[in-house]
């Protein structure tokens, strides 16, 4: 069991963060007029701290996956554990905004997506997952039936956590 959750977040957590990296390039400016608009940084330091995350992101991601692809245990567990602070922090400063500041943007991977518990606990089940693979590594020798099993696994997951915040989203139409 600890191999296919390890497996399912060598697969997630470097898919999404390169995903998210990749919506930030696509919408340059997003994250930092995001931050402006949560008002937890002056607006001076907002592209320097959008700049650092986009880094971090990298790193991070591109470390990943470059462990998993290589199938080198050691640095995909470094990389694992650097995402795991890394979203374990996106987790703690979500539910802060989410609580503080009410209908200000996410930021998050360059889309419009409102700030609220769900983008907190999408960050916090991905640091999980990250911490997962820090902790128990890339499986040992798998087959190809356990190969095909992690990858579906970890794209389902990277899918559903992905997409969890815009679903739980609620619109209100104006009152008529």
């Amino acid at each position: 069991m600890t191999a296919l959750l390890a497996g399912t977040a060598a697969v997630a957590v470097p898919l999404v963060l390169l995903g998210s990296l990749f919506g930030q390039l696509r919408r340059p400016g997003t994250l930092a007029a995001a931050l402006r608009a949560q008002r937890t940084f002056p607006p001076s330091l907002a592209g320097p701290v959008a700049a650092a995350v986009l880094a971090a992101e990298a790193v991070a991601g591109l470390g990943g996956a470059a462990g998993l692809l290589m199938w080198r245990d050691g640095p995909f567990r470094a990389a694992s554990a650097a995402a795991a602070v890394l979203l374990a922090l996106y987790a703690a400063y979500g539910a802060r905004v989410a609580r503080t500041r009410r209908g200000v943007p996410c930021g998050c991977a360059g889309e419009r997506t409102p700030m609220t518990g769900w983008v907190a606990g999408r960050a916090a089940a991905f640091a999980a997952l990250a911490l997962a693979g820090a902790l128990w590594g890339l499986p040992g020798d798998p087959t190809r039936y356990e190969i095909v099993t992690i990858v579906a696994a970890g794209l389902g997951f990277a899918v559903i956590l992905w997409t969890l915040p815009l679903a739980m989203t609620e619109e209100r139409s104006p009152a008529v």
